[in-house]
């Protein structure tokens, strides 16, 4: 019987070709989330006042305070097309970023005014 001669396969080269990168749309981008987020910022430091004012000033009211900081967490996404940011500028990854800064800030800043230099 004959023997099969083995064909030697041609491997197949493959070349990587990156993609198309838009270095204006990614700069874009990335100043319209900084934006949003020097705005989550302010914000968060508003809220944390108003929570101090609610909390401490008008009578022992904590949990106002507490709901005023999370409902202020809660209306960023409605807050933003109010101050000029478009709701598809923001997404749900710097959304969620944003969110959690609003908290801890704005927790951070209320904790802050409740202590011994600010208050009598």
């Amino acid at each position: 019987m004959a023997k099969k001669r083995k064909k030697e396969e041609k491997a197949e080269t493959y070349e990587w070709v990156p993609p198309q990168f838009d270095e204006k749309e990614f700069l874009l981008k990335d100043l319209r989330s900084t934006k949003s987020l020097m705005i989550t910022a302010g914000l968060s430091i508003l809220f944390g006042i108003l929570a101090f004012g609610i909390g401490t000033l008008l009578g022992n009211l904590q949990l106002a305070a507490i709901l005023l900081i999370f409902a202020g967490a809660a209306a960023l996404k409605k807050i933003y097309p109010l101050l000029g940011i478009k709701e598809s500028d923001v997404d749900n990854k710097i959304l969620a970023g944003n969110i959690a800064m609003f908290i801890f800030l704005a927790l951070g800043i209320w904790i802050m005014l409740m202590n011994k230099p600010f208050t009598a």
